[in-house]
């Protein structure tokens, strides 16, 4: 959890007096750009307003492209269906013992009985105990894409997502990568998510684009490959093509994207960038 809200800045921030840093980037290639953002998907209500760029990208860009759409009419009985496990197995036996008692630990900790999450799947169950915690520092509000979401009907623009929703639900709920491996790497950044001061720093960061995550992707890389894989390269290098086509129309289109998605060896930025694009932080006047 820490890594998808905190891994904000790569080591292309260039300051100038007089203007903000920002965690959105600015695409481009001849005359044409687009705009890509490193998203927060949850937010405390002090977090709002969000910072000036975010809005000057928005209000360029005559299409908002999201990961997927979070407001698909369906989305809670999708998850409903897929989070449970098969009728005779729990958490207790498809984890190892060592695994199982660091779950029981952190419910625990949550105040939750392990009644109302041992028939889960080990990502759902891992969810819940995060949400449980960022409720406890007022990680309540909706993210960066609900809110720009929201705002994209109410301005007639076009909203285009990169992958479905089906695709993130069972990327969690089913674990397409090693069981322990995802649980103990959640587990430990569900332990940062104790220590308030340290995420809010995280948060204050974002804002400012002054956090560099380039090592700590790649050391996610290395570490816990299973995962790294399917969750960050693998989506990296599909929406690749897709986010160089959005650089072909007559467009301008602003890409909201998780904030790790950016980073690392296989981010976004550096993908583009290898690809000749010319990319460079938007910058507002304070």
């Amino acid at each position: 959890m820490k890594k998808t809200i905190a891994m904000i800045a790569l080591g292309l921030i260039s300051a100038g007096y007089g203007f903000s840093q920002t965690s959105v980037w600015k695409i481009s290639k001849g005359n044409k750009e687009i705009y890509l953002g490193g998203s927060v998907h949850l937010l405390r209500p002090s977090d709002f307003p969000l910072p000036k760029e975010f809005d000057v990208a928005f209000t360029k860009a005559t299409t908002l492209v999201l990961e997927a759409d979070v407001k698909y009419p369906e989305i809670l009985q999708k998850i409903m269906l897929e989070s449970m496990l098969p009728e005779g197995q729990t958490l207790k036996s498809v984890l190892s013992e060592k695994q199982y008692k660091a779950i029981c630990d952190a419910a625990e900790n949550a105040g939750l009985s392990m009644g109302n999450i041992d028939r889960m799947k080990p990502g759902m169950a891992i969810m819940t105990l995060s949400a449980m915690q960022m409720q406890k520092i007022n990680l309540s509000a909706g993210g960066v894409d609900i809110y720009y979401y929201d705002k994209a009907s109410g301005k007639n623009k076009t909203v285009e997502f990169l992958e479905s929703i089906d695709f993130q639900i069972d990327l969690i709920c089913n674990l397409p990568f090693d069981i322990d491996e995802f649980t103990a790497y959640s587990l430990a950044d569900l332990q940062k998510l104790n220590h308030e001061e340290e995420f809010v720093k995280m948060l204050d960061d974002w804002r400012t684009g002054k956090i560099t995550a380039e090592d700590e992707m790649n050391e996610m890389k290395q570490n816990y490959p299973s995962i790294y894989k399917a969750m960050f390269s693998d989506r990296n290098y599909k929406w690749l093509p897709k986010i160089e086509k959005y650089l072909e129309d007559d467009k301008i289109e602003f890409v909201l994207v998780g904030s790790a998605h950016l980073w690392g060896d296989d981010g976004l930025l550096k993908l583009l960038k290898k690809k000749g694009y010319k990319i460079g932080q938007l910058r507002v006047k304070k």
